[in-house]
């Protein structure tokens, strides 16, 4: 019975999911200096790059490190983010797990979708193709912000298979989201768009309670990068947009209230796309939740404060039962 409503909930979002198979377009990135110093960091990180073809027609790059005989742990970033995002979060875990962690298709180093395909249960098919073909059966999974949506649908499409979920500044249903930002989102107007520069300086503005210092040079090289994937950020969001029409809050709240894994809801007090205050439906709806706040942080807890992240994850890793066995 339980499946069956997994199932009857879901299917609205997952219809949107199921894309043809076609040859998929050569990406090619230009080296700059923020490549450089990204490719320092997951160094620095112990982290290893590698591309896997999980389709016939669809490459994806990840990052993998750390303890290979420990508990597999799989990450996700968000809107306009990459793999990197999480580089300093993944320095404090890299001792206790080991870590998968994806370029989102059309993001970062990954190819664009071959389909152009961008809905959030399409991304969550792929990365479900991606650990099938790395052997991995069992794991847990986090999600910031965009990659928290895809960690949701990837939940019900394959919660078997997951002991344990994270969910950070998460895309969600929310009925009381006192944003601004999210208000002219929902309106059409993307703010957060990167389309010249120095946009790139003014999202992180939106994005961060604390922005880091971000050489000129280092910002600039990001922003171009950025820039060469203006047309697919836009399919992801027009898509992002087009999914929450269809869903309504009562839907969100029940799917939540099946999930049988142990979740934990990491989020930054001063989040200026999801307030603080949604995170009163995870305490209501999860059966098995657990809520962390973080003080004086903004919408990205894994760049803003990654120790105090990495210890909110490791506790719950550690400590949290898995679900049982079916």
């Amino acid at each position: 019975m339980k499946q069956l409503l997994i199932a009857l909930v879901w299917l609205p979002l997952f219809l949107s999911g199921c894309a043809s198979q076609t040859s998929a377009p050569s990406v090619s990135a230009k080296p700059n200096l923020y490549d450089h110093y990204m490719q320092e960091e997951r160094t620095w990180a112990r982290l290893a790059t590698k591309k896997l073809r999980v389709r016939d027609n669809l490459e994806v790059v990840y990052s993998h490190g750390g303890k290979e005989t420990g508990p597999v742990l799989v990450l996700l970033h968000g809107y306009y983010g990459d793999r990197n995002n999480w580089n300093r979060v993944a320095r404090q875990l890299q001792q206790h797990f080991y870590l998968i962690i994806p370029d989102l298709p059309g993001h970062g180093d990954s190819p664009e979708h071959p389909t152009g395909n961008y809905s959030l249960a399409e991304m969550a098919y792929v990365l479900r193709d991606l650990v099938e073909t790395l052997g991995i059966s069992q794991f847990s999974l986090a999600g910031h912000s965009m990659g928290g949506a895809v960690a949701l649908q990837w939940a019900m499409l394959d919660y078997k298979a997951l002991d344990k979920l994270i969910l950070m500044d998460s895309a969600g249903k929310y009925s009381n989201n006192r944003s601004p930002i999210m208000e002219q989102m929902m309106k059409g107007n993307n703010v957060m768009r990167i389309a010249k520069k120095g946009d790139g300086a003014r999202v992180m503005q939106l994005a961060m309670a604390n922005p880091p210092f971000v050489p000129a040079q280092v910002m600039a090289d990001f922003e171009a990068k950025q820039l060469s994937r203006t047309p697919v950020y836009d399919k992801v969001m027009e898509q992002m947009l087009a999914r929450d029409k269809t869903l309504n809050v009562r839907l969100f709240n029940t799917a939540l209230k099946l999930l049988p894994m142990p979740v934990l809801v990491v989020w930054g007090e001063k989040d200026a796309l999801f307030s603080a205050n949604v995170t009163d439906q995870y305490k209501n709806w999860l059966k098995q939740g657990q809520v962390v706040v973080l003080p004086d942080i903004g919408h990205s807890p894994l760049l803003e404060a990654p120790l105090l992240t990495s210890q909110a994850m490791k506790r719950f890793l550690q400590s949290a039962t898995p679900q049982s066995a079916p």
